[in-house]
């Protein structure tokens, strides 16, 4: 009894929490005009009332070889009365790289734990994301402008000691990225979720639907 009602709670927070993304409270980054080493550090932060303004930092690293690009991250996500760490790690297949526009299918895999007070203490989150990301490579003067999007499907599983539950659910993402000639540039990114709500210890019909922004630096080779 007493693990149910903590299952129950845990999981009534969770549904009016954080938006949950592979690095939770950050977009899915899936630009598949990326290409050699790259780094980048990322400030987010929800921008409508469903997704609780809540912010997170991460900092990414993606390494491609040929068609193949490798991903791992790691981050702080604000949970409103702690700070926890998220990771991940992706990996991403170009179906088609013309140099001027490129197609890729990405898969990851990202993990939360939550810490925010007694109930939450064993709460933990994985998501496995599937990407289809489409995008444009334009080479300027002094600055190449790569414009993208990558709608997805997410399985999410959560578990509260040896409690879990499933719910998966659609999602997309998009960004734009500036890299100057020298390997520094810009980026920005968005990502909407239409979440399953949670009332108790079920799934209703209800959708919770949160917008994330994030901004941020990235050094390329």
């Amino acid at each position: 009894m007493r693990r149910t009602l903590l299952a129950c709670l845990a999981l009534a927070a969770l549904g009016t929490g954080v938006a949950r993304a592979q690095l939770a409270n950050v977009p899915v980054y899936a630009n598949p005009s990326m290409s050699g080493f790259r780094i980048a550090a990322d400030y987010a932060k929800g921008m409508n009332d469903e997704s609780l303004e809540h912010w997170a930092v991460a900092g990414q690293g993606h390494f491609g070889i040929s068609r193949i690009v490798f991903g791992a991250g790691i981050g702080a996500v604000d949970f409103g009365s702690s700070t926890d760490v998220t990771y991940m790690g992706s990996l991403a297949v170009k179906v088609i790289n013309t140099g001027l526009v490129s197609v890729a299918l990405q898969g990851g895999i990202g993990f939360t734990s939550v810490s925010a007070d007694s109930v939450l203490d064993a709460l933990k989150t994985r998501d496995i994301p599937v990407s289809l990301g489409v995008g444009l490579h334009l080479p300027l003067v002094v600055v190449s402008i790569d414009p993208w999007v990558a709608p997805r499907y997410t399985f999410r599983r959560h578990a509260v000691g040896d409690v879990s539950d499933h719910r998966n659910h659609f999602g997309v993402s998009a960004g734009v990225d500036a890299s100057l000639v020298f390997g520094l540039g810009l980026q920005i990114a968005v990502d909407f979720q239409s979440l399953p709500e949670l009332t108790g210890d079920i799934f209703d019909d209800a959708k919770r639907e949160p917008f994330l922004l994030s901004a941020g630096l990235h050094f390329g080779l």
